[in-house]
């Protein structure tokens, strides 16, 4: 380890589809029978759409990422890229769910060469390549050629030019990625 670059990547909405269990906590607090119509596209803050919910984000403080299998394709692409370079995970950090978040990450990507869980991820910016996350506002404190944006359905708050992006793990995106960053 430390001999290859670094290439950071995020873990919620990134490898972890945390989202889809705070869609259903959402939903389980608001009552089942209190149908919420979803139209275009979605609040990143999910917890707009369920005004009734107190304490819509007690799920992130308590989240078990146990529950979870990883993004289609992204344990394969990032092993891959793991040959060429080391992957450190560069996430939030919220409550007491870090804990289950870095085992989740050891039991699915046991190649990784470290995780950082913190609030200010453009601390890693002079030691990453690159940084693979789905929020334009944590991109934004990297250097432009450095951003890459995994997109997701939900809405931005903040606007940034960012070098590349893509939407799914696949064969493809490992060959963009080490051509533009080897």
């Amino acid at each position: 380890m430390g001999t290859k670059p670094i290439l950071g990547c995020d873990v919620d909405l990134c490898v972890c589809p945390s989202d889809e269990g705070w869609m259903q906590y959402l939903q389980y607090y608001n009552g089942f029978a209190n149908e919420v119509e979803i139209v275009g596209e979605l609040p990143y803050n999910l917890s707009e759409l369920f005004p009734s919910v107190v304490d819509p984000l007690h799920y992130w403080r308590t989240l078990d990422y146990s529950q979870f299998s990883p993004i289609q394709g992204s344990v394969e692409a990032l092993e891959k890229l793991s040959e060429h370079f080391d992957i450190f995970f560069i996430s939030q950090h919220k409550g007491m769910h870090s804990k289950t978040k870095y085992y989740w990450l050891d039991e699915w990507f046991p190649f990784k060469s470290g995780v950082m869980l913190t609030k200010e991820k453009w601390g890693m910016n002079g030691s990453v390549v690159a940084m693979i996350d789905d929020r334009m506002s944590q991109l934004k404190g990297f250097d432009k050629e450095k951003r890459i944006l995994f997109n997701t359905p939900y809405t931005q708050d903040v606007q940034c030019e960012v070098e590349m992006s893509f939407g799914v793990w696949n064969d493809e995106i490992v060959n963009k990625i080490c051509e533009r960053w080897l």
